[in-house]
């Protein structure tokens, strides 16, 4: 068919004001989906390199993913400058058995990181979980006296903290002590802790100045989740505060980072001004993203337009909140490496909570991450 001069200038220029009265704001998914192409080609910058000004990156592993044979040690090498155990530094997983230490593990990955310039945190010291029995209960099923289950900690403590003294440069001394949903604030502590069992709050104390004595020149944190919520911050607030007022040892918090596609902005930025008048580090200890707006909403197998359009958007939030606030936070870590391992998969429902894919390339994310990176 044949178009006239005078009538393709009228389509173009139809064209071209719809165009430009496009909002940017009203992006949809699907329209999303058409840019990740452009976003895949674009030059990824290592994590490590891209946020080198700013704090740490890490990542938490399995020993088996410390070889540099492997596309998990590669990924490692290539984006993290910190790594945390996932397990094997736990209680149960170095003294199973009183008096007989399982160091392999742990050594595994602590020589990986010396090998390859990273540095590690160590997880963790002092836990109600994944923690052998003996710590807790005599040979009759009876609780400890507290003479006797403070002389195991300190033993404990002192023996993992020691080993790995100048190798270790930050240890979660006590990790989710606190009380967890209470609206009203009445609960403090964790009363169904075997550890508060046996001596109250007092272990607390304990842990940390046990640690110091160990390694005075490792960075104590204690860790706990759900930290961004009113009712579990102002907790931890005032534990810190009174720490710190009684003398003992301690130089940081660990916020767990096992957050949502639906965190807010307001609970992220209260927190992090509450805490910042305690003067200590921060710490992201266990960032990880899933792409689900609810539990109930149905799960997939299938990383699709509407979990990146989610993760660009919380993911771009949440690093420009950490960003504006890198004085005091000194080391993010995404609790696994890439989406083809987390704690948060389920059969028939995948989580894809972190930048880099089932495969350890970057994610469409990456690349929003990035870009919000070099706009500082």
């Amino acid at each position: 068919m044949k178009i006239y001069s005078s009538n393709l200038w009228t389509i173009l220029a139809f064209a071209l004001v719809v165009f430009s009265c496009t909002d940017p704001a009203e992006v949809t998914p699907e329209l999303e989906d058409k840019k990740d192409d452009k976003d895949q080609a674009e030059v990824a910058i290592p994590l490590r390199e891209l946020f080198k000004d700013y704090f740490l990156i890490g990542a938490a592993v399995t020993p088996q993913q410390t070889d540099l044979g492997t596309a998990h040690g590669q990924a490692l090498k290539t984006h993290y400058a910190s790594l945390t155990a996932e397990n094997v530094m736990k209680p149960d997983a170095l003294q199973r058995v009183k008096g007989q230490f399982t160091w392999d593990n742990a050594d595994r990955i602590v020589q990986f990181a010396k090998n390859n310039n990273m540095k590690v945190r160590g997880h963790t010291l002092t836990w109600h979980s994944q923690s052998p029995d003996w710590m807790f209960y005599d040979e009759n099923g009876d609780l400890h006296t507290p003479e006797v289950a403070m002389k195991q900690l300190e033993e404990h403590i002192t023996t993992v903290v020691s080993r790995y003294k100048g190798d270790v440069y930050a240890w979660d001394v006590v990790n989710e002590a606190m009380f967890d949903w209470d609206p009203n604030g009445q609960i403090i502590y964790r009363e169904d802790s075997p550890w508060y069992k046996i001596m109250g709050p007092a272990y607390i104390d304990s842990a940390f100045v046990y640690a110091r004595r160990a390694d005075p020149d490792a960075k104590l944190f204690y860790n706990d989740y759900n930290s961004i919520f009113s009712w579990k911050r102002n907790k931890i607030y005032d534990l810190v505060k009174r720490l710190k007022d009684n003398g003992i040892p301690i130089d940081g918090i660990g916020l767990q980072g096992h957050w949502s596609v639906n965190t807010t902005e307001s609970d992220l930025r209260t927190t992090l001004n509450l805490f910042r008048e305690l003067g200590v580090e921060l710490h992201i200890t266990e960032l990880d993203i899933p792409v689900y707006a609810s539990n109930d909403e149905p799960g997939s197998t299938e990383y699709n337009s509407t979990f990146s359009f989610r993760q660009k958007v919380a993911y771009s939030m949440i690093f420009n909140v950490l960003l504006d606030y890198s004085d005091i936070i000194t080391n993010v870590t995404f609790w696994g490496i890439g989406d083809d391992h987390t704690w948060l998969d389920k059969p028939g429902r995948k989580a894809f909570p972190f930048l880099l894919d089932e495969e350890l390339k970057p994610k469409p994310v990456y690349f929003e991450v990035q870009k919000l990176v070099q706009k500082r």
